[in-house]
């Protein structure tokens, strides 16, 4: 486990871990039942730092600092690829032109605004509910955000298909399904201390969500890249905030 915890951070992360890790790609596939650890651990991090900014300015300013640290501690890894699949999807080109504007490393109108519209509703939907929750589960509720996307890509790995083009997405075939099962189920008891019922019904969204993303990617695309499965990470985060906070708003 302590070597997949490297890796993962050495390859999602901007953290500086000067450790070799031998047979990288066979240790990437064969650890996924700690994905969701990884995001947890990550998120714990983060939500440090959401802390000590909350402890000195108002909330909605703090949780806007989180998702700005989120961005640099990570490089941006996964908006990357959010921003090179709108570009893909939304040009309104043929399937195999949609998989070279994704793998072409220029910013489009399109991806551009996925990115704006990503931000948009992670912050005000967080800005809505901050003033609702206890300051301990907003510290949570972080926490759980970055592990969510973890938790999502884990999802899309279950008899994953690859479309074949070259990139990171042939890793994750055939990924055994218990690793799976594992990385979900840490996810769910996480989810369901810190946020109760509320946050599982979020989680559950995202898995509704993702069984129609699956289903439209291997119909358009053939299945998946390393681009369209990095999307769904930052794709998870919305669906499970958006449902989380519209039932936090209902109920206050």
């Amino acid at each position: 486990m302590g070597q997949a915890m490297i890796l993962y951070a050495q390859f999602f992360t901007r953290i500086s871990i000067p450790i070799e890790i031998k047979d990288a790609t066979t240790k990437f596939k064969n650890n996924i039942q700690y994905f969701s650890l990884f995001g947890l651990l990550l998120g714990c991090i983060e939500a440090l730092i959401f802390w000590g900014f909350a402890s000195i300015f108002p909330l909605w300013f703090a949780w806007m600092i989180y998702w700005i640290t989120d961005g640099l501690l990570t490089g941006g890894f996964h908006l990357d690829a959010l921003a090179d699949t709108a570009d893909g999807l939304f040009s309104s080109r043929k399937p195999e032109r949609m998989k070279e504007i994704m793998h072409d490393s220029r910013l489009g109108t399109m991806g551009a605004l996925g990115l704006i519209y990503f931000y948009l509703i992670v912050i005000g939907s967080g800005i809505v509910i901050c003033n609702q929750l206890p300051l301990w589960q907003l510290i949570g509720l972080t926490a759980v955000m970055t592990m969510m996307a973890k938790t999502g890509i884990a999802l899309l790995f279950y008899k994953m298909v690859y479309n074949g083009d070259s990139g990171l997405a042939s890793i994750w075939v055939g990924v055994k399904t218990w690793r799976i099962v594992a990385s979900q189920v840490l996810a769910i008891v996480v989810i369901g201390a810190v946020l109760q019922w509320p946050g599982l019904v979020g989680y559950l969204a995202m898995v509704v969500f993702g069984y129609f993303y699956r289903r439209f990617h291997i119909r358009l695309l053939k299945g998946f890249s390393g681009d369209t499965i990095g999307a769904f990470g930052e794709l998870s985060q919305v669906v499970f905030l958006l449902v989380y906070s519209g039932i936090i708003e209902v109920l206050k």
